[in-house]
């Protein structure tokens, strides 16, 4: 098992040591090569919240107007929803026009 120090700031500075086993380890490197953290503490912090925290709710409508407005437009919209194979079938039929 490995050691792997996590900080977190209260008052003051305090470090608390975690082991881990080997495979947790490297989920945590990759996740830092990734590059969607910055390091091996972001990752185990955000973990935990993830894990122990009620996540919160988001009110589209109140939060974030923009993004309703373009969803609402979106839903609104018409438009051809698509099943696995239909860029396939669009792209040959692309291949043969250009063909021709």
């Amino acid at each position: 098992m490995s050691k792997l120090a996590i900080s977190w700031y209260r008052v003051k500075l305090d470090v608390m040591n975690v082991s881990l086993t080997a495979e947790l380890e490297t989920v945590i490197e990759g996740k830092v090569k990734s590059g969607l953290y910055n390091n091996a503490s972001e990752v185990v912090r955000d973990a935990l919240r993830r894990a122990f925290c009620p996540p919160q709710s988001l009110d589209l409508e109140e939060d974030t107007p923009e993004l309703a407005a373009l969803i609402r437009e979106g839903a609104k919209s018409r438009h051809t929803p698509h099943r696995k194979g239909d860029v396939r079938r669009l792209l040959e039929q692309f291949r043969q026009r250009s063909r021709a």
